[in-house]
């Protein structure tokens, strides 16, 4: 089994057979934490949906000279975009993320205590993110991802491919609604 640091070299250096191992590896990670969150009339793959979309940019924004451990990295990038989610849905006065409550502080994650069933679940769905990104979006529509995921503001990525903000706004929440319906 390689490390994480490894396959995040080799993701970077074009590989993408290693992103998706380690979507597999931390994807029982990912469902434990959104766990621990219960969201009023909402559903749990949303909050695992949001947590699998950070994970995918705890990857691609880990500094490899770090001195934390991707695995702490990638749990506070899922922790924190749950968190904002929640946040964000008491701005926009969202009735259903507005009543989110946490159920438990989320303790950090061992992947060792993972069922073998829950492993294969976990790598099934995985595969099927990774899927659904590079197979449901447009080209377009993955660099504006990538953008987003490399930390740019709507700004920025609106610089960067010649389009309002409102266009990046628009293409945002369409990758989500396309991930969205491609998981139910």
């Amino acid at each position: 089994m390689q490390d994480d640091i490894t396959l995040i070299k080799k993701f970077r250096e074009g590989d993408r057979r290693a992103v998706e191992i380690l979507m597999e590896n931390y994807k029982g990670a990912v469902n434990k934490i959104a766990r621990a969150f219960y969201i009023k009339g909402a559903d749990r793959d949303d909050v695992v949906q949001e947590g699998m979309i950070a994970l995918y940019n705890a990857i691609v924004t880990y500094d490899l000279d770090a001195k934390v451990a991707f695995s702490t990295y990638a749990n506070e990038c899922v922790k924190n975009r749950i968190l904002d989610c929640l946040r964000s849905g008491n701005r926009l006065k969202n009735k259903a993320l507005s009543e989110s409550l946490p159920i438990s502080s989320v303790e950090e994650t061992d992947r060792c205590s993972l069922t073998p069933e829950e492993i294969a679940i976990n790598a099934e769905e995985a595969d099927m993110l990774k899927n659904i990104i590079e197979s449901s979006l447009s080209e377009t529509e993955r660099d504006v991802l990538n953008m987003f995921f490399d930390g740019r503001s709507y700004a920025q990525i609106s610089d960067a491919i010649g389009k309002n903000t409102k266009y990046v706004d628009n293409t945002l929440q369409k990758i989500r609604r396309k991930i969205k319906s491609q998981l139910k």
